[in-house]
């Protein structure tokens, strides 16, 4: 399908700041599910954008406003084309927990095997995930049972939690938004030696009806590597397998490696924040 994204961050300032310098990560990827047909990224005040790729394969623009400014507006505009991932019958089960051991040599694994920033390999977190796991043998259907876990047993709530919150505080009081419910699924995750990346992106409500949580802002979600059939997205805020109504940012070991936009400058806290997503289908 084809999918038009905008979305749009508006920060106002109760004064003058200046010396604003900032990362972008608002360009969608493209791989072998999807493809960015075109993405426009503007910024005002006007400045000059430069683009390059981080260590996680992630596109990101950078700016920087010197002079005083009382407001930032940040606007994207993406037309991504996504491919059929996945049908209930091509799930990769039957990949053995014991496969995991040959994961943990793996260059590319030890980053999403390990803590982060947001994530914590704990025994608390050990001991959740090991009761999560029951007597499951297969790492997708691990995988699959913390997601439907977290989405069964925690609370979507909106005003519990800020982007700083840990997974250690979401495991705790089992509330959060989508962000929060990527860090405990990552913390359960690799807690059981599963390779697990945090995903930042958006979809798009087919229900027609925002019966999906989430569907009205930038969301977040986990993708985990199943030896031999590559990484598979699973949305433990709408307890799915993420399809071609996904459409990815970029990939991390968590938040902080994906967060939409970072930055610093000089002056007094924003007085307001406004983030406006849409997402619509093309014909």
């Amino acid at each position: 399908m084809r999918l038009y994204i905008h979305h749009k961050t508006h920060y106002r300032y109760p004064s003058p700041v200046k010396d604003s310098f900032n990362e972008l990560r608002l360009h969608p990827l493209s791989n072998q599910w999807q493809k960015c047909e075109s993405c426009f990224v503007n910024v005002f005040p006007t400045s000059r954008l430069h683009k390059y790729l981080d260590l996680n394969g992630n596109l990101v623009h950078h700016f920087e406003i010197p002079q005083d400014h009382s407001k930032l507006i940040v606007e994207s505009r993406s037309t991504i084309s996504t491919h059929k991932r996945v049908d209930f019958e091509s799930f990769p089960y039957g990949v053995s927990m014991k496969s995991l051991r040959e994961m943990e040599g793996k260059a590319d694994c030890r980053p999403y095997l390990q803590s982060s920033s947001y994530v914590e390999i704990n025994p608390e977190a050990w001991r959740m995930a090991v009761d999560v796991q029951g007597e499951s043998k297969d790492v997708f259907q691990t995988a699959y049972l913390i997601m439907e876990f977290i989405y069964e047993r925690f609370e979507y709530s909106k005003a519990t939690t800020s982007v700083h919150s840990h997974a250690n505080e979401i495991l705790s009081t089992r509330k959060g938004v989508c962000q929060d419910f990527a860090h405990a699924a990552l913390a359960l995750c690799r807690c059981l030696g599963i390779p697990a990346r945090y995903v930042s992106g958006y979809f798009y409500d087919h229900t027609r009806n925002q019966s999906m949580r989430g569907s009205e802002a930038s969301h977040a979600w986990i993708e985990v590597l199943v030896n031999g059939h590559g990484w598979f997205g699973l949305d433990p805020t709408n307890n799915r397998v993420v399809d071609e109504t996904y459409v990815i940012l970029g990939t991390g070991r968590d938040y902080k490696d994906v967060a939409p936009i970072t930055g610093t400058y000089y002056g007094r806290l924003p007085e307001s924040m406004e983030i406006t997503v849409t997402v619509k289908p093309l014909q």
